[in-house]
């Protein structure tokens, strides 16, 4: 834990701030770099941070449906049941395009931009969520012995990673994000789009990691638990983006 003046943050809030902090500052960055003007940039901020908070109730919906509680709407939205980012992932890339357009009245072009910045500020974010839960000692995976096996030295805990070594799931989601918050960066500066990569490249880490995870008290549906099955759905997504981008570059070279 740590001591600000009165107040005290634990490791996992820290560390979740930090990069909501940073995080802001680079997109803001960015969108004004994009835009030119930072008053459109500070709107397209607040947008984002409207969306993406928004997006928790989703990310809290796919966490209930995993542990097969009951679904109760004003829960949701009062009670903190916990989330997993998956949930506002999905939420943020198709809801984010239709309220940009409607708010600004911009073309597909703009609204993309600005979308894959906003790809830029997730995985970056992503890196950060998994540190908070590394330091917190949640979202553990189950018991493993081999390579890489991770377990915490301390007398504090008990279950995965304390009592037994168990495969380092936040670390290798923490590995893939900064992997792929590099390669997104590589196709900004080539004015590449980025939203089809990163929809794609972060459901198939979600998804790879949910078979390290400890599933004990998850529900599984023909071998897949709900969080793999929203991994689908936002590869399905990712697959869409891709058919949208090909087409925008297919109009360009017929118009030219």
């Amino acid at each position: 834990k740590f001591l600000f003046w009165e107040y005290v943050m634990d490791s996992y809030s820290l560390l979740i701030n930090i990069g909501s902090i940073l995080g802001i500052l680079m997109f803001f960055s960015l969108c004004k770099r994009e835009s030119k003007s930072w008053k459109k940039a500070l709107v397209v901020l607040l947008l984002s941070i409207v969306v993406i908070e928004t997006g928790s109730f989703a990310g809290k919906l796919v966490r209930l449906l995993s542990y097969g509680v009951e679904i109760d709407l004003r829960k949701i939205f009062i009670e903190d049941h916990g989330t997993h980012f998956i949930g506002r992932v999905i939420f943020t890339v198709t809801v984010f395009p239709w309220l940009y357009r409607l708010l600004f009245c911009g073309t597909k072009k703009e609204w993309e931009n600005y979308l894959d910045l906003l790809c830029i500020f997730m995985a970056f974010q992503h890196i950060f969520n998994r540190a908070a839960c590394l330091s917190y000692g949640c979202c553990m995976g189950r018991f493993y012995k081999g390579p890489f096996a991770f377990q915490y030295f301390s007398d504090k805990g008990t279950g995965p990673g304390y009592s037994y070594s168990v495969y380092p799931t936040q670390l290798f989601e923490m590995a893939c994000m900064i992997l792929l918050l590099a390669l997104l960066f590589v196709l900004y500066r080539k004015k590449k789009r980025l939203s089809s990569v990163f929809c794609s490249e972060f459901s198939v880490t979600i998804f790879l990691s949910e078979f390290m995870m400890d599933k004990q008290g998850t529900i599984l549906i023909f071998g897949f638990s709900v969080i793999q099955f929203a991994a689908i759905l936002l590869l399905v997504i990712a697959f869409l983006y891709f058919i949208v981008h090909k087409k925008m570059d297919c109009s360009r070279l017929f118009d030219g």
